[in-house]
C-alpha cells in the first residue's frame, strides 16, 4: 500500500515537471517556431504521466478496498481460508498498522510467506493457518529464512496458539509469536497516523512476548498453494 503511494507521489512529480516544460516550450514558441515540436513531445510525455498516476491511484484504491474486506474476516472465516488467502489476511492486517508487505514468491521462500518493513526494519513472517497448536519448526524455518531474505527480526502469524516448546525456541531466538487471539485484535486495530507506536507482539520493555491465543475472505488471486 505505502509502495502504490510512493508510486502515485513519483508520478503526480513527474506530471507536474512535464507540464511546467510543456507551458514554457510554448511560451518559447511565440519566439521560435522550433520549441513548438518539442512543446508537444513534451505534452506527449505529461499525458503519460497522467496515465499512469490515474492507474496507481485506482491501484491503491483496490488494495485498500481489498485489505479492508480481508481485516473485517471473522474467526471463523479466517479458519475457512486456503493457505494463500491467510498469507493475503496477514498482509492485509500489518498493512493496517503501517507496514510494508511484499509477498515471497511461492517456490524457494525458505520459510518466509511475507516481508514486513517499518521504521526500516526488515521482518521475515511465516504465516500458519494450522488446525492444531503451532511447533516449533515454524520457528526455525522462518528464523534460518529471514538470513537469505536480509530480515533482521522474525514474526510468526497463526489462527491457532504455540506449544510451550515453541514459545521458548521463539524466545531465544527472538521471534515475535502472534497468536489466535493478538491477531484479531491487531485485524481491528485503525490505521495509526504515527504506525511506530504500535506493538505487534512485543511487552513493554520492547523483548518479544508470547501470548497465546485461532465468510470466505476474497481471493486476491494469483494462483498459488502453499500448504503451511
Amino acid at each position: 500500500m505505502r509502495e502504490d503511494a510512493a508510486r502515485l507521489k513519483t508520478a503526480l512529480q513527474w506530471l507536474g515537471l512535464w507540464a511546467g516544460a510543456t507551458a514554457l516550450l510554448a511560451l518559447m514558441g511565440l519566439l521560435n517556431n522550433a520549441a513548438w515540436a518539442l512543446a508537444g513531445v513534451s505534452g506527449v510525455a505529461a499525458g503519460v504521466c497522467a496515465w499512469r498516476c490515474l492507474l496507481t491511484w485506482l491501484e491503491v484504491r483496490r488494495q485498500a478496498r481489498l485489505d479492508a474486506l480481508y481485516r473485517a474476516s471473522g474467526q471463523a472465516a479466517v479458519d475457512a481460508m486456503t493457505g494463500l488467502e491467510f498469507e493475503h489476511y496477514v498482509a492485509a492486517v500489518l498493512r493496517g498498522i503501517g507496514y510494508t508487505v511484499e509477498i515471497t514468491k511461492a517456490s524457494g521462500d525458505f520459510g518466509v510467506d511475507l516481508i514486513a518493513t517499518r521504521d526500516g526494519e526488515r521482518t521475515a513472517v511465516q504465516c500458519k493457518r494450522a488446525a492444531r497448536a503451532v511447533n516449533g519448526s515454524a520457528i526455525q524455518q522462518v528464523v534460518a529464512g529471514a538470513a537469505v531474505h536480509d530480515c533482521a527480526a522474525t514474526m510468526v502469524v497463526s489462527n491457532h496458539r504455540y506449544t510451550r516448546a515453541a514459545e521458548q525456541l521463539a524466545e531465544v531466538h527472538g521471534c515475535v509469536l502472534v497468536d489466535r487471539t493478538r491477531l484479531a485484535r491487531l485485524a481491528r486495530v485503525k490505521r495509526s497516523r504515527n504506525p511506530s507506536r504500535l506493538n505487534v507482539g512485543r511487552d513493554s520493555s520492547g523483548n518479544p512476548a508470547q501470548e497465546s491465543v485461532s465468510a470466505r475472505a476474497p481471493d486476491a488471486g494469483q494462483p498459488r498453494n502453499r500448504s503451511r
